[in-house]
């Protein structure tokens, strides 16, 4: 019959593994996050000011590199800024990645 193992070796093998695995969880989120950050340890944002007429496709089009999806731009847009819709006011103000925009 095998015993199960309760001594002190055992609980430092466990405590490791679950250290290791809360690192991994945490690298994994910051991997997923997938936001650039300043050395402030914030990410940086640049404020856009909503002028008349102005649309979300508008927007992400302005600071965006050629060639990006702007549908893509479009949905971190409203994600980033808690959009609960896609129609702008003027006068609002969207926080735009500094370094991805």
């Amino acid at each position: 019959m095998r015993s199960t193992a309760t001594g002190p070796r055992a609980v430092s093998r466990a405590l490791f593994l679950g250290l290791l695995v809360v690192i991994f969880a945490g690298a994994l989120l910051l991997l997923l996050e997938g936001k650039a950050v300043g050395a402030s340890g914030q990410q940086e944002m640049t404020a856009v000011v909503v002028s008349p007429g102005d649309t979300l496709w508008e927007i992400a089009d302005r600071f965006s590199p050629e060639r990006v999806d702007l549908r893509v731009v479009v949905q971190e847009l409203v994600e980033l800024n808690r959009l609960e819709s896609k129609v702008l006011r003027p006068g609002q103000v969207l926080q735009v990645p500094a370094d991805r925009f």
